[in-house]
């Protein structure tokens, strides 16, 4: 189907249910309660606003767990929003580009803008000075709106690479950061993907392979590349859309883990 199709026959549906539950696709009472699980701190007075994205919790709920437990374990003073606005990159914006309908993607962004500036405006009033974006497909379009807020916006990876100091895990991995293509449909500003290759550098005992960031784990191609200069049996990665991607298709003799599995492993080692 279109985007323009998509605009006549669902839009308006999607809109009115971010704006009524922050969730494009229900009341959002399924990311709640696995937050609440986690033991995660929300809409609590704190530096540090969480934004998770609308569908992760749900999609990787023992990822949140220990990225929740993590971040409790590091005494970081931090937030969910338990009525987080979706951004609108995958209801509202990536089925326009995808059809290349530049009417369409222009509405798209008047309602992206809307509901991210929702999220500024709780985490201000919650006393924030900082937004760390947790999910991969969120954070390029948080970048264009810097100028809206004088809230510091940063990766996740930046947070963690803050707070944690030092930690042992005995493991060789491979480790792929993920490309990035589709953030420079929406954003020219870059990802800075430094501060996770601190975090590793900080757990000793972790042996890496680096694999090769050029390659799109989307593009069929580029995945059997990917997938074929694997060493190990775990994929350390930091994207939450490469983490979905790489788990779809796992072939039983690896497994994939995002960054704060890791980094919390490395602490109970």
């Amino acid at each position: 189907m279109c985007a323009k199709a998509i605009y006549r026959k669902e839009w308006g549906t999607v809109v009115d249910n971010i704006r009524a539950y922050g969730s494009y696709k229900d009341s959002g009472e399924g990311r709640r309660k696995v937050l609440e699980d986690a033991g995660s701190r929300i809409d609590q007075k704190a530096e540090y606003v969480i934004i998770s994205g609308c569908r992760q919790p749900e999609d990787m709920p023992h990822v949140f767990s220990d990225f929740s437990a993590l971040l409790n374990r590091l005494q970081v003073d931090y937030t969910f929003l338990s009525k987080e606005f979706c951004c609108g990159w995958i209801p509202l914006q990536q089925p326009a580009v995808m059809a290349k309908d530049d009417e369409t993607i222009a509405k798209a962004k008047a309602l992206v803008k809307e509901f991210i500036l929702g999220n500024f405006r709780q985490a201000e009033a919650l006393g924030a000075k900082s937004i760390a974006l947790f999910c991969t497909a969120c954070e390029p379009n948080y970048s264009n709106y810097q100028s809206e807020t004088d809230l510091e916006l940063i990766f996740y990876t930046e947070l963690l690479d803050r707070y944690f100091q030092y930690g042992h895990l005995a493991l060789d991995a491979d480790y792929y950061e993920g490309c990035y293509r589709f953030r420079r449909r929406i954003t020219d500003q870059p990802l800075n993907t430094e501060p996770a290759v601190r975090v590793l550098s900080k757990i000793e005992g972790l042996r890496l392979h680096r694999l090769d960031s050029k390659l799109c784990c989307y593009i069929p191609p580029h995945f059997e590349q990917l997938t074929a200069s694997i060493r190990s049996k775990t994929v350390i990665t930091i994207c939450t859309g490469c983490y979905s991607n790489l788990r779809r298709v796992e072939r039983g003799n690896y497994q994939v883990r995002m960054l704060p599995e890791v980094v919390l492993e490395a602490l109970q080692d």
